[in-house]
């Protein structure tokens, strides 16, 4: 197992994906950053060890992309979303989803929750 920790953001707002590309690659984690749910053998070269995802794509529903980065590639998936009322994080759980941020994330809160994710994930 290697030391460097993969992240794939999938942010259609450009400049929040270049904030966050920015703050994690900081951080000192690899970013690969898209606008857009890439297609699975994308996401199998990227093969990240966490992603990060809008909850509106242009393709479609971010939770969907959540539950599959989840179920078929066996990441954890942290949403981020616009709704801070609660119900969003609600369905962003069920949805697979294993954090959900109301955009913009704090870039601390972010990179340590990332870092909380994966010490439970390399447990199993």
């Amino acid at each position: 197992m290697t030391d460097i920790t993969r992240i794939l953001i999938i942010e259609g707002e450009p400049g929040l994906r270049r904030e966050l590309a920015s703050a994690l690659t900081e951080a000192g984690f690899v970013v690969a950053d898209v606008s857009d749910m890439p297609e699975s053998n994308v996401i199998r070269e990227l093969n990240p060890d966490i992603a990060i995802v809008d909850e509106v794509l242009p393709s479609g529903d971010g939770k969907g992309a959540c539950s599959k980065l989840h179920t078929v590639f066996s990441i954890p998936v942290i949403l981020l979303g616009k709704d801070s009322v609660g119900e969003a994080m609600i369905r962003a759980l069920d949805a697979g989803a294993d954090f959900y941020f109301t955009k913009p994330p704090h870039n601390r809160e972010l990179i340590a929750r990332v870092g909380a994710i994966l010490r439970r994930y390399k447990k199993r």
